[in-house]
């Protein structure tokens, strides 16, 4: 079992810069080809209120701050696993087998 660590004052950092960032649905759209149906699982929506956010008029909604942000949350994650090498996913995927036989 691993000791837990101490966040250091960097952690803390990046949290902040994390935390403050946020992305419009339809900046998302641009890197991800995902549907409404999809983009309301992602942000745990129902697939009506993605479809207001993408309405005119009236009817149109904006997605809240923690709409915006659970979505550059996931943009970064995506891309940060992109990037990853294929030598650690090995690894993570070879990890998450065994915790599911335990």
């Amino acid at each position: 079992m691993i000791a837990p660590r101490t966040p250091t004052k960097r952690h803390w950092e990046l949290f902040e810069i994390y935390r403050a960032k946020q992305m419009e649905p339809e900046e998302f759209l641009k890197y991800w080809a995902v549907n409404y149906e999809e983009l309301a699982e992602l942000c745990g929506r129902s697939k009506s209120t993605i479809a207001h956010w993408f309405s005119q008029g009236e009817h149109r909604r904006e997605p809240s701050e923690a709409d915006k942000r659970r979505l550059a949350e996931i943009h970064a994650l995506w891309t940060q696993f992109e990037n990853e090498p294929a030598h650690l996913r090995e690894i993570w995927a070879r990890k998450r087998q065994r915790q599911r036989r335990d």
